[in-house]
C-alpha cells in the first residue's frame, strides 16, 4: 500500500506545482478515508506544510477509531455521494480503493468535479477485476467476488474512465499496476530479501507487465482533471 500511496501523492504533487497550487495551502479531499491511513502517510511525508487534509467516511465506527491522525482539517462523517462542503473547495480529491463500495460510483464521480476548483484533479484507485491473473482464472475470481459482499461494484480501466469521461473530466488517463502475482507462500518468502528487493522486483514487473500486457496489472489509478 505504501508504494500505492507514493504513486498517488505524486500525481497530487505534480498537479499542485503544475497549477501554482502548493503556494497555497490547497485543500485535498480523501473520500472513503477509512482509519485515516492515507492522512497518516501523508503526514510522515511532512505533507501538512503545504497541503492541507480532510477526510470524509461514511462508517461511524471508523472514525471512533483511536488511531485516526490528527491532521490539517480532520475528518468528516458522509457520504460519498453527497459531500457536506460547498463547490469548488478543493485542488484535489482522492478516491482511494473505495469506489467499489459506494453506491453510487457515478454520482461519487460528480460529486468529486463539483467539489474541485478548475485545474484540480481527481484519483481513483481500486482492483483491477479485469488483471490478467483474474482473466486466467475466471472460476477462483468467481467465488472470491462471491464472498466479498461489502464490494457494490468491480471495475476494469476502461469502467473507470467511463465515469470520468461521463462526469465530464478533462485529460483523463489510467494505468494499471502490480503485475506481479504469486502463491501466498512464495510472496511470504520473497519478503524476507527485505522492502528494497521487494520493491525493485514489483517496479521491474511493473514495467515488463506494462509493456506485455497494457491494462492487465491488479490494480488501477485513474487520474482526471477539471477543466480550467
Amino acid at each position: 500500500y505504501r508504494r500505492l500511496d507514493e504513486k498517488v501523492e505524486a500525481i497530487l504533487d505534480a498537479n499542485f506545482h503544475e497549477t501554482g497550487a502548493s503556494n497555497g495551502h490547497p485543500l485535498l479531499m480523501d473520500l472513503g478515508a477509512g482509519r485515516g491511513e492515507f492522512a497518516f502517510f501523508l503526514q510522515g511525508r511532512g505533507r501538512a506544510r503545504v497541503w492541507n487534509y480532510l477526510g470524509l467516511e461514511p462508517s461511524g465506527e471508523q472514525l471512533k477509531q483511536g488511531d485516526i491522525a490528527d491532521f490539517g482539517l480532520g475528518f468528516l462523517q458522509g457520504m460519498a455521494e453527497q459531500v457536506p462542503t460547498q463547490d469548488m473547495i478543493a485542488q484535489g480529491v482522492v478516491v482511494k480503493e473505495a469506489i467499489d463500495h459506494c453506491y453510487d460510483p457515478s454520482k461519487v464521480f460528480s460529486e468529486a468535479k463539483r467539489l474541485l476548483k478548475p485545474g484540480g484533479v481527481l484519483v481513483v484507485t481500486v482492483t483491477n477485476d479485469k488483471s490478467y491473473f483474474k482473466r486466467l482464472f475466471p472460476f477462483v475470481n468467481a467465488a472470491k467476488k462471491a464472498k466479498q459482499t461489502d464490494h457494490l461494484f468491480f471495475f476494469g480501466p476502461g469502467e473507470l474512465v467511463k465515469l470520468a469521461e461521463n462526469a465530464q473530466f478533462d485529460r483523463v488517463s489510467v494505468e494499471t499496476y502490480n503485475y506481479l502475482k504469486l502463491p501466498r507462500i512464495l510472496e511470504q518468502a520473497f519478503s524476507l530479501f527485505g522492502p528494497a528487493f521487494c520493491r525493485g522486483l514489483l517496479n521491474a514487473t511493473d514495467a515488463i507487465g506494462k509493456s506485455l500486457l497494457p491494462g492487465l496489472g491488479g490494480g488501477i489509478i485513474l487520474k482526471a482533471t477539471k477543466k480550467f
